[in-house]
């Protein structure tokens, strides 16, 4: 069985999976990838991405978690708000 993300403006909005003939079962305006090989598995959401080594597929950025100099801006920022 392979497993296919539909893809509409570099995202990905659906997983399919089938045995089945992709050309077949689905009007050719819609754009499936077979996502069968890739690890991880690109989820809903993720971006999908065309390029020279073929389709790329990455995860939502998660927030990062702030840099030291960043959370000493914030509370200097933040304290300086107190002040009178």
């Amino acid at each position: 069985m392979k497993t296919y993300a539909r893809v509409v403006e570099n995202t990905v909005v659906e997983l399919f999976s089938t045995d089945g003939n992709m050309v077949e079962m689905f009007h050719p305006d819609l754009l499936w990838v077979d996502i069968t090989d890739i690890t991880p598995a690109p989820q809903i959401d993720w971006s999908a991405n065309f390029g020279t080594l073929g389709w790329v597929f990455s995860s939502p950025e998660e927030s990062a978690p702030e840099g030291t100099l960043k959370t000493l801006a914030k509370k200097w920022l933040t304290g300086l708000g107190r002040q009178p």
